[in-house]
């Protein structure tokens, strides 16, 4: 009798202080929409285990003890039965998803980034729990890392140290803000920049964007030299690798250009060899130019990357055919990107020497 009048009633007030609290504390930033999720699952049974307590005086009569049983038996059929149900193919149809259950474990995640010699590599297992807190799936996440900046081993991640996830232009939070260089976001910790990449997902996810599908035009967008369609499926592929399912990686629509046709087939070779076009770089501007003059160098055989000879710094990129190759200055924004060079070059003979001219001798008065 004393829990029935003093103990329950502060139970569930406690309980309605807390329910009334998620919303307010998810949109100061404190919890995350996973965060939510679980302490709503909590109070909830908590509720129930409280209603629980009541079933004894609920229960004398026959009648309800019997309906009760019914009840539990259709609510564990119902459980049963939603769990067998297979995926609806509209729902896989969607597109990539980026709340999911994780498409690839923690371990898989770190080792990936160690394997690659990511400086963010250290940070593998709480990257990832970060990634999941905000109720993310860490595979696309990590697909967007190897995509951008090849886990920052090239480009300007690489290149200026900015700890950037996603190669963002702005922070999400100012307090985040390390500055910016050449355009792009820097961060002082991978931590910080793995939660920006996070928190701009998730306000996608909330304007209605909530796929790869729908986000990456807005995230990568032509103005900025990228092909979204190219980037999307390399997003996909990836994930499918990783998760080891067809649908992941399946193109469930047709790809659609707009623009000139060569730059459509380019995109598509380049897609081909799992490397991303990108019109305005000087590497594939002078692949062009070379393959419109009777030069080709074939098909890309990977990303572009930096690379250190004898303190000297060269952009390089391999193609089938050639490689090329563009020395970085010591100051990089003094770099004249246009410089590009062919390893065929560097390795032809020098030119044989022309004949030697035999000095003529005037005759003789």
């Amino acid at each position: 009798m004393r829990w029935r009048t003093y103990g329950e009633p502060l139970a569930l007030t406690i309980l309605v202080l807390l329910g009334i609290s998620l919303v307010p504390l998810l949109l100061l930033g404190l919890i995350t929409p996973l965060q939510l999720q679980q302490s709503a699952i909590v109070l909830a049974w908590a509720a129930v285990s409280l209603l629980a307590l009541r079933l004894p005086a609920l229960l004398q009569r026959e009648s309800r003890r019997l309906g009760l049983l019914v009840a539990m038996v259709a609510l564990a059929g119902i459980i049963v039965g939603v769990t067998a149900l297979p995926p609806a193919a509209s729902a896989q149809s969607q597109g990539l998803t980026f709340r999911a259950a994780p498409r690839i474990s923690q371990t898989n995640f770190s080792r990936i980034l160690a394997n690659a010699g990511s400086p963010a590599a250290p940070y593998g297992n709480e990257l990832y729990d970060i990634i999941r807190g905000y109720g993310l799936d860490p595979a696309v996440a990590l697909a967007f890392f190897q995509h951008e900046s090849q886990y920052c081993m090239t480009g300007r991640c690489a290149r200026s140290g900015l700890q950037n996830w996603g190669m963002l232009r702005r922070h999400i939070k100012q307090e985040r803000n390390a500055g910016i260089v050449d355009g792009f976001a820097r961060y002082a910790t991978w931590q910080d920049s793995v939660r920006d990449w996070s928190e701009l997902m998730l306000g996608y996810i909330n304007r209605g964007m909530d796929t790869v599908e729908k986000a990456v035009p807005v995230y990568a967008p032509t103005s900025d030299g990228n092909v979204p369609t190219a980037y999307i499926n390399a997003i996909r592929r990836q994930v499918a690798s990783w998760s080891g399912s067809a649908n992941a990686g399946a193109d469930v629509t047709l790809r659609a250009y707009t623009g000139p046709l060569d730059q459509a087939l380019i995109s598509e070779t380049f897609l081909a060899s799992s490397v991303v076009y990108y019109p305005n770089w000087a590497f594939h501007q002078y692949m062009l130019a070379e393959a419109r003059a009777g030069r080709p160098l074939g098909v890309p055989m990977d990303e572009s990357r930096i690379i250190t000879l004898d303190g000297q710094r060269f952009a390089v990129q391999v193609f089938a055919l050639d490689t090329l190759y563009t020395p970085i200055a010591p100051v990089e924004s003094q770099t004249n990107w246009s410089d590009v060079r062919r390893l065929s070059d560097l390795l032809a003979p020098p030119p044989a020497p022309g004949p030697t001219a035999t000095p003529q001798v005037a005759p003789g008065r």
